[in-house]
């Protein structure tokens, strides 16, 4: 008798209590402990229940609402601005759990005394499983903002692309974690049969769509390459154009005569790219044709010519001189061949100088009484 008198007093309920509700014995203690006992008042537990949860609810969202509002006084840090507002929406979801947990933990006596102990314990672990999700959720917004901070400071506008790629897979693992997670302190066995299900679906969706599959791969290689930027003018060796966008699927380029392109990420990747935009400078070169009899002096005062208007050139860097040579006696004409370089590469500046250069040319061996040959035509002066 004396034995019977001083044992706990237990429930058949909480001699066999879950494992999964363990996690959460660091707040409402050790399950096999508690002695269950009847209340005074009913009515004042539940009351107080309510109340409690009520209230920390009210917390929370008028916390949210001020952090949201500080949020934006950080208008030149980003990172802050994105930690306070994701600590805000997290805190409706965190405090009402929370507080049930340590309500379950006051009434666990009472609990236990109509053996609803362990369920309340799974349901308060289960619900704070999902404010856990909830706060990983808006958190996450954290290290995005850094990201696109660093995006920000990079002329590659395919980062820009990057950072939502990323937020975008990040979200959809923190939800899928966090379910699984939600679901495995319900029924470890229900987690365990949706773990696999999941594994085969995801077999079964790979094989359904591997080109799909590439296509992505292929847009993340060109991310992390970035052979070229949203806005720069590529060739394909086939086309060339603009690159207007790149997507998960495909890369839209506006072609030269207008039309636009899209082609697939997996085979844009495995093309070579020639990047014309980021070229540092236009090599532009041209053949001079003098009529076959032209006299030796006549040539080289023609190769003095085209060296002259060529000495500083518009567009000269010293790393590059012109260059000017005979290059070939052809059956038709004697081949003087120039080649220069222009800096910067942009392509209308080249174009008009190369107008003038060719002008003046032309205009120089009128006055040095200098002919072009033209193909075809006798050689006879």
């Amino acid at each position: 008798m004396l034995l019977a008198e001083t044992a706990p007093v237990t429930t058949p309920s909480q001699a066999a209590a879950p494992v999964a509700v363990q996690a959460d014995h660091f707040i409402i203690g050790d399950l096999h402990k508690v002695v269950a006992k009847a209340p005074e008042d009913w009515s004042k537990i539940i009351i107080h229940a309510i109340g409690f949860i009520a209230v920390a609810y009210l917390v929370g969202w008028v916390a949210s609402k001020l952090m949201r509002w500080i949020s934006t006084k950080f208008g030149n840090s980003p990172i802050a601005e994105a930690a306070v507002a994701a600590l805000g929406k997290s805190l409706p979801y965190i405090l009402p759990a929370y507080t049930l947990l340590f309500l379950i933990k006051d009434f666990k006596d009472a609990l236990a005394y109509i053996g609803w102990l362990n369920f309340a314990v799974t349901t308060g672990t289960f619900l704070c499983s999902l404010a856990h999700t909830a706060a990983v959720f808006y958190l996450v917004a954290i290290p995005i903002a850094w990201a696109q901070k660093v995006a920000d400071q990079t002329e590659n506008k395919l980062d820009d692309i990057l950072v939502p790629m990323f937020s975008t897979v990040v979200r959809i693992a923190v939800i899928l974690v966090g379910s699984f997670k939600a679901i495995s302190i319900v029924d470890p066995k229900a987690s365990d049969a949706i773990l696999g299900l999941l594994a085969g679906a995801v077999v079964g969706l790979a094989f359904a769509s591997q080109d799909t599959i590439k296509n992505v791969f292929g847009a993340v290689m060109l991310i992390i390459d970035q052979p070229f930027t949203l806005g720069d003018i590529i060739n394909i060796g086939t086309h060339e154009g603009k690159v207007e966008s790149l997507g998960l699927r495909s890369t839209t380029i506006m072609m030269l005569d207008g039309q636009k392109l899209v082609i697939p990420n997996s085979d844009l990747a495995t093309r070579s790219i020639v990047n014309i935009t980021r070229r540092d400078f236009i090599r532009a070169q041209d053949l001079v044709h003098l009529e076959a009899n032209t006299p030796a002096e006549k040539v080289r005062e023609a190769v003095a010519i085209v060296r002259e208007l060529l000495v500083n050139h518009e567009g000269f860097q010293p790393s590059h001189p012109p260059l000017v040579h005979v290059t070939e006696f052809a059956d038709w004409a004697v081949n003087i061949r120039l080649m220069y370089w222009y800096y910067p590469a942009a392509p209308v500046k080249q174009l008009e100088f190369n107008q003038q250069l060719i002008i003046r040319i032309a205009e120089r061996f009128q006055k040095a009484d200098i002919r072009l040959a033209v193909m075809g035509t006798p050689q006879n002066r």
